[in-house]
């Protein structure tokens, strides 16, 4: 081992008795120098032979230490440790057997609290109806699993249960519905309603919405009954007013234009027309919606922006062309002409009877 070790200190340029921290230091610097990363000075080949040499030199000082603390034996170095150790555990031993606690005492007591407080008797006794308890359990878990198989793989008959369910919960809620309004029959037959103030007459309607207090409540009944009314509720009527008023503009719009498809010049009219609703109508619109939306009570009565494309698609498609207006408007005045026309007729015959009247009785 000898002349091993010697061609290993050798190669890191160590002479033979040097330790453990020597032949660290000494393979870092020539790691540092021969080190394939290290730049021009690199050198694999003696790199590898020097990392070689400390690993073997590291396996060294291990044996050695191991073969020093081996010689040592049982009355060496670690004697009086071990022997230290060797009496706690002693110790602890003996604790243990005269410990005559939980560990001891609960197992006698805990088999009366078992079984989940089923049955009476001796704790065997009570072992066996557990046991037959438990049983039954599990064949009836196994028979509600065998039920919910079948109607798992029969898609008709769940839904048949599921009908059956909620047609039991409906009889039973009208059941007691009925039970109830017998109940105030019987009463008022006995004439137990009779001494209250306004029998007989119908209740006031009143329409209380839930998700507003009481206090916001009597003050908005107290505004309507006076003359007021709260301020979204104008504000919502000035955008249900404004939202008609942009729709009959549209219309309005389509009757200037022909049939579809419509030619450049009535689309440009028509882009037209949609760029001013937007400028002046459509803004201040969807103000008043924004407005609506922050002081309305409850969030399903808010509005979204409006659809000015979708309206527009639809008026157009489905609005009146400049022919059909102009066949409304020659029907309208013919239907008027029509009607003056009768309403002469019927003047004129109700001024020649009074004129016969007057002769007759001249």
């Amino acid at each position: 081992m000898a002349p091993v070790g010697l061609a290993y200190f050798h190669e890191l340029g160590l002479p033979n008795p040097s330790d453990e921290a020597a032949v660290r230091d000494a393979f870092i610097k020539l790691a540092k120098q021969y080190h394939p990363d290290t730049g021009p000075n690199a050198n694999t080949e003696k790199f590898h032979r020097v990392e070689h040499a400390y690993r073997r030199l590291l396996e060294k000082f291990s044996s050695d230490r191991w073969n020093i603390n081996k010689c040592e034996g049982e009355y060496g170095l670690y004697y009086e440790q071990k022997k230290k150790w060797r009496e706690e555990k002693q110790e602890e031993e003996e604790e243990e057997e005269k410990d005559y606690g939980i560990k001891h005492t609960a197992p006698q007591h805990r088999q009366y609290l078992s079984y989940e407080g089923i049955g009476i008797g001796t704790p065997s006794q009570r072992e066996k109806q557990y046991t037959k308890i438990r049983a039954q359990r599990a064949a009836s878990s196994v028979q509600d699993y065998r039920v919910k198989r079948i109607s798992e793989s029969h898609p008709e008959t769940a839904l048949v249960d599921k009908d059956r369910k909620e047609a039991r919960k409906i009889r039973t809620r009208y059941g007691i519905d009925r039970m109830v309004d017998d109940v105030i029959q019987e009463a008022m037959a006995r004439g137990e309603f009779d001494n209250l103030s306004l029998a007989g007459q119908p209740l006031p309607q009143r329409t209380i919405n839930p998700y507003v207090d009481t206090t916001t409540h009597k003050l908005n009944e107290h505004l309507i009954n006076n003359g007021f009314a709260p301020e979204w509720v104008v504000v919502e009527k000035e955008v249900r007013l404004a939202r008609e008023v942009v729709r009959q503009k549209l219309r309005q719009a389509r009757c200037r234009l022909g049939p579809l498809p419509l030619t450049p010049h009535e689309q440009s009219q028509w882009q037209a027309a949609l760029d001013q609703l937007r400028t002046s109508h459509i803004r201040d619109l969807n103000k008043n919606i924004n407005k609506l939306n922050l002081i309305v009570p409850l969030l399903t009565q808010q509005l979204t922006h409006f659809p000015l494309r979708l309206e527009a698609e639809k008026v157009l498609k489905e609005g009146e062309t400049r022919e059909e207006a102009e066949k409304r408007e020659r029907e309208e005045r013919e239907d008027k002409e029509e009607e003056r026309r009768r309403s002469e007729e019927r003047s004129g015959m109700l001024v020649s009877i009074m004129s016969l009247f007057r002769r007759l009785y001249s």
